[in-house]
């Protein structure tokens, strides 16, 4: 077996290696066994002393190692000097010894090379070359902040960049400097606080991508007109609008998960709208879906089964009296319900009531007129109040045969309508509060819903409540101001509506609705939900500490 030798001089410092996520200590020797034993892979965070961790195939000693055990080959033989000084012997010269003699006994002492190294307290200029001052700086250290030009860094690999002066990585000034300004722009976001600046940012921010906020804008204002298809009625129609309700939620939410990820991260100044480049039926339509699900059903789930409850309530409430109506009707001459008489019996009792009772009205209201000109010989016959009153037994009566037989009037669904909210409201008082409560709690509780499903992108995550209880916990103070910019939000999303719909209401067709209105409405809705996703991004990417965010 053949060992290639290598001879490596290695600093006393130790290294450091990281493997599923625990640390260890270990000797740069240790560090090829490892390698050979296949526990020390390629991308595997190694770093010698206390300088920054880097993938292992990117240190330069370590690469022969990787080299070999690629290609099956005995691993290298590591070498490792030592400079050991030497202390010259002490030689003991009797009293006697003459001078000359003395030089004979005494060894030479070799005079070896000093090196002087000159300290200096004056940091090092980034901007220009450690090496040559009179160049400017193309690279600069990791871990020393030492400038350097293009010639000076060791190339290894082509793009790596080892540092002359401390071997850690060098980068390129401009990338540096990028990293040196988003971490003082970090820096002076984490010390100035999520406040009101960061919802006027974000009302701007939607605006900087205009291509994005349009073609999104129009997206969502198709789908929010296809939902209206279910209207019309039939199956097909019916479909299109669950689709269309599915990609309006796809769109929104995914909207909301991109930019929640990029500003927790701290790319502020990312796209809001989602790569479709790379599109996934999964990611993009189905996962997103079920986000928004997750999140109305954890913050208006309580909300609806109340409410669906005194629905139910109702309709048997409803039922009921029309069974009452229904006995009555049959009860009524010349209903189909009625039974027991011929036809023509009933048309002649009929007419006979109703002349009757048509006389009488007639003579009553004579009377009441020779009342109103003071006529005191008039009397008023005994039982006009009576056939009063039975006359319009008798109207309400036709009134609801001929609704039976032609359907109902405007009027009577109005009043059945007026009915059913009275109904609703006149439930017991314990259901209506809890209904109140339920509400309050899905307003309360949606934006930290919201927030969950865009830093987690995990439904069972978003519709656990204690997740999103404690992410309120952590957020504090900045959750009570996401609140108050929501509830903005949504007014400013409702008088929008309202004024859509008050100034285009020649618009309105019978059963699609006002479509100028609910285009122009759904251009604002998505740029305002735009805007929301863009202030919960800024309050997790000012609290990322509190919510343990890695960037």
């Amino acid at each position: 077996m053949t060992e290639v030798g290598m001879e490596i001089q290695q600093s006393a410092q130790p290294w450091q290696v990281e493997v599923g996520g625990q640390i260890y200590d270990a000797s740069f020797n240790e560090l090829g066994e490892w390698i050979g034993e296949g526990s020390l892979q390629p991308e595997d965070k190694v770093r010698k002393g206390n300088l920054r961790w880097i993938e292992a195939k990117k240190v330069p000693g370590l690469t022969p190692f990787f080299n070999a055990k690629a290609n099956g080959e005995p691993m290298p033989v590591v070498i490792t000097t030592t400079e050991v000084t030497v202390e010259p012997e002490q030689v003991v010269i009797p009293v006697e010894t003459a001078i000359e003699d003395v030089v004979a006994i005494v060894p030479p002492v070799i005079t070896q090379p000093t090196v002087t190294t000159k300290l200096t307290s004056t940091p090092p200029d980034p901007d220009h070359c450690l090496n040559h001052p009179e160049n400017i700086s193309f690279y600069v250290c990791d871990a020393c902040c030492s400038g350097f030009c293009k010639a000076c860094p060791s190339s290894y690999g082509g793009s790596v960049k080892i540092c002359p002066a401390c071997g850690s990585m060098c980068k390129p000034v401009t990338e540096a400097k990028t990293i040196a300004r988003n971490i003082s722009v970090h820096s002076d976001a984490l010390e100035e606080g999520f406040g009101i600046a960061d919802f006027f940012n974000a009302l701007a921010h939607p605006f900087r991508f205009g291509t994005s906020l349009f073609f999104g804008a129009l997206m969502f204002a198709f789908f929010s007109i296809g939902q209206s298809a279910s209207a019309i009625g039939g199956i097909i129609l019916m479909a299109a609008a669950l689709i269309s309700l599915m990609l309006a939620n796809m769109l929104t939410f995914g909207v909301l998960a991109n930019t929640v990820e990029n500003f927790a991260q701290g790319k502020l100044d990312s796209n809001f709208m989602p790569d479709f480049e790379d599109f996934s039926a999964w990611d993009d339509v189905v996962h997103p879906f079920f986000l928004s699900i997750a999140a109305y059903l954890v913050s208006f789930g309580p909300f609806i089964l109340t409410a669906l409850i005194g629905v139910y309530l109702v309709i048997s409430s409803i039922s009921s009296q029309m069974n009452t109506f229904q006995s009555e009707i049959e009860k009524l001459p010349g209903t189909q319900y009625y039974a027991g008489r011929e036809p023509v019996e009933q048309s002649q009792q009929v007419k006979r009531v109703l002349g009757e009772v048509s006389d009488q009205h007639e003579q009553m209201i004579e009377d009441h007129q020779a009342a109103a000109t003071g006529n005191a010989n008039v009397v008023p016959q005994p039982g006009v109040d009576e056939d009063l009153e039975m006359w319009n037994q008798l109207q309400e009566s036709r009134k609801k045969e001929l609704e039976a037989a032609f359907g109902k009037t405007s009027e009577t669904r109005d009043k059945e309508y007026q009915n059913m909210v009275s109904g609703l409201l006149s439930l017991a008082a314990p259901l209506v509060v809890v209904a109140a409560i339920a509400f309050l709690w899905g307003i309360f509780f949606y934006p930290a819903a919201c927030a969950v499903a865009g830093y987690t992108r995990s439904f069972m995550a978003t519709i656990n409540p204690l997740v999103g209880l404690d992410t309120i916990k952590r957020l504090g103070a900045s959750y009570v101001k996401i609140l108050l910019m929501s509830v903005a939000l949504l007014f400013i999303s409702v008088l929008a509506a309202m004024i859509f719909s008050t100034v285009l209401f020649p618009f309105d067709l019978p059963g699609i609705g006002n479509i100028p209105a609910k285009i122009l409405s759904s251009f604002v809705t998505f740029y305002l939900f735009a805007v929301f996703s863009c202030v919960l991004g800024y309050a997790l990417f000012k609290n990322a500490h509190k919510l343990d965010l890695t960037r």
